[in-house]
């Protein structure tokens, strides 16, 4: 994780590839429960997601000049896997516009962890 400021806000930034020759599938984004500790112990919190691209060539990796993908987890569709309780998402998506206390009660809603029940 980075961890960048810019005009006095801070942002956390999650750098991850995809292989962009493969067909794009619902990737796990992170755990529910960090993300939930996260946004409820910091108002101030503020985690983006830049998603480059890689082709694989022989040996070789590549970087795809022409992929990257930068999100949000609090806008991204809110899909919990019940096996891992990890946020999945494709890197491609429309944003959802919510509020962080929406996306806190989703996060709960949708969790199969125990800390989150608890809550």
């Amino acid at each position: 994780m980075i961890l960048q400021t810019k005009n006095g806000k801070t942002y956390f930034v999650n750098v991850k590839i995809s292989n962009t020759e493969q067909k794009e599938n619902k990737n796990d984004i992170a755990a529910v429960e960090k993300l939930f500790m996260a946004y409820s112990a910091n108002q101030n919190y503020n985690l983006i997601y830049a998603c480059f691209g890689i082709i694989f060539q022989g040996i070789r990796i590549k970087f795809d000049a022409d992929y990257l993908k930068v999100f949000s987890p609090q806008f991204l569709p809110i899909y919990v896997n019940p096996r891992n309780d990890k946020i999945q998402a494709f890197y491609q998506h429309k944003p959802i516009v919510r509020k962080r206390k929406d996306f806190l009660s989703l996060l709960v809603k949708n969790s199969k962890s125990i800390v989150l029940q608890k809550q």
